[in-house]
């Protein structure tokens, strides 16, 4: 697997290729386009910005539509885009995702996002189960490759969730020195600090989180409940509207309404 990296142009491709990794950072693995392509637009995704992901995976639908990469991502998008008011897009979208962690059985983004799902659908034991399963696929791919960034990150990001905190920070900090998205490995670190009632880090990794993207959805919901445990309501409250305002139909979107109505907001 190779992390997705944001490299724009031509020359900023020459300059990685020529100086090499950059100070602290792992050497990367040779490209896999399809992984690479589904890494940016789940990339878009986490941070709940669909336009977007929807414009990277139809430049390389042609190409790589067929792979499990693509579809596990493009599953993806269904689900956030039905979210809005098409049910029948999302369970659409479930389904082929549920379909990718079968057909996929060595690799760890497809568990990881279905934990995600169910866990929203408040199937609790389904969803623990789902992460346990991932950070197993996960680790069996970072034991074969400790360079695998994309590995690193879903092994972190799934013992988040299975609240082993301590490894999943070490897994997370490799994917960040192996190329992974930096908003991304942000989000998870600070929820591992949330998780474990550690406020202040929690709130300081979003703060990191935002200043890399200040449109990462996730992150102000999040922030904000680390900003209600600190006492400091006035900032809760401002994140919380500026959550509502980038992604409206997010999971957590009306929680966070009420939090505002309660408040008069």
């Amino acid at each position: 697997m190779t992390p997705f990296i944001r490299l724009t142009t031509v020359t900023a491709v020459i300059l990685a290729l020529v100086s090499g990794p950059a100070l602290g950072q792992e050497a990367e693995k040779p490209s896999n386009p399809a992984e690479s392509l589904a890494n940016q637009a789940i990339a878009d995704l986490a941070a709940w910005k669909n336009k977007s992901a929807r414009k990277t995976l139809q430049t390389g639908r042609a190409k790589y539509g067929s792979t499990p990469e693509f579809k596990t991502a493009w599953a993806l998008l269904e689900i956030q885009e039905g979210a809005k008011d098409n049910q029948k897009k999302v369970d659409k979208g479930i389904k082929s995702l549920n379909q990718m962690t079968k057909k996929t059985s060595v690799d760890a983004v497809a568990t990881y996002y279905r934990g995600e799902v169910l866990y929203q659908q408040s199937k609790r034991k389904e969803a623990s189960a789902a992460w346990q399963a991932s950070a197993k696929r996960a680790g069996k791919l970072v034991a074969a490759d400790p360079k695998d960034a994309t590995a690193q990150y879903y092994l972190g990001a799934s013992l988040v969730r299975t609240k082993d905190f301590g490894k999943a920070r070490k897994a997370l900090q490799k994917a960040k020195r192996g190329g992974f998205d930096p908003a991304m490995v942000h989000h998870q670190v600070g929820l591992s600090f949330l998780f474990s009632k550690q406020w202040e880090k929690a709130r300081d990794q979003f703060d990191e989180g935002l200043e890399v993207d200040p449109r990462y959805a996730p992150m102000y919901f999040w922030r904000a409940m680390a900003w209600d445990k600190i006492g400091r309501k006035d900032k809760m409250l401002i994140d919380l509207d500026q959550y509502v305002k980038l992604a409206p139909h997010a999971p957590d979107a009306g929680k966070a309404r009420a939090l505002l109505s309660a408040a008069g907001r």
